[in-house]
């Protein structure tokens, strides 16, 4: 038993700073970044068992910090949009302030609308098997793992990662050629 408690504290020192970079690299606080790295550990000790490849374990870590970064970033922002929608009842309760409806406002709408359009119009435009692969990785709420990835596409899992990259390459490719600015 001591020996994996032993085996498990090595493991977690040895890809702690690969863990922590991808939030840091993200902006997140270290609070957070220290929370991305407890999340992923968790998730590794409760996957270990289906790790077949050591030599994938990195790559692993890291796409698992990244889908737990986005997660805490979306929820800050959610809670940004909260705060920005606080408001108080009288000049008297300054103190007292309350949430109002977290109702996004029309322009609000409009702008996510338009950057959902945006790139629902540049995933159409790309061919078929980068449009499954990156709807797979980053629009699918059930966040499957490379594996899963891998036998769902037909496509060797190594390869996932630089195909993921060339398909992102192409897709900005077209959203410039929309008229989409990486700050829209």
């Amino acid at each position: 038993m001591q020996g994996d408690a032993d085996a498990w504290s090595q493991l977690v020192t040895r890809y702690a700073r690969l863990v922590h970079a991808v939030p840091v690299r993200h902006g997140l606080t270290p609070p957070e970044v220290d929370d991305v790295g407890q999340e992923v550990f968790l998730a590794l000790a409760q996957h270990l068992h289906t790790i077949d490849n050591p030599e994938r374990l990195p790559g692993w870590l890291v796409t698992t910090a990244r889908r737990t970064t986005w997660r805490i970033i979306q929820r800050r922002r959610q809670e940004e949009s909260l705060d920005r929608h606080a408001d108080t009842t009288a000049e008297d309760d300054r103190h007292d302030a309350f949430l109002v409806a977290t109702t996004p406002t029309p322009d609000d709408l409009l702008i996510t609308w338009s950057r959902q359009e945006a790139l629902m119009q540049g995933l159409a435009r790309l061919q078929a098997r980068c449009r499954e692969l990156l709807t797979r990785l980053f629009l699918d709420h059930a966040e499957p793992s490379y594996d899963e990835i891998s036998a769902q596409l037909g496509l060797p899992k190594g390869s996932i990662g630089p195909t993921r990259n060339r398909c992102l390459q192409q897709l900005r490719a077209i959203l410039q050629g929309l008229g989409v600015t990486d700050s829209a």
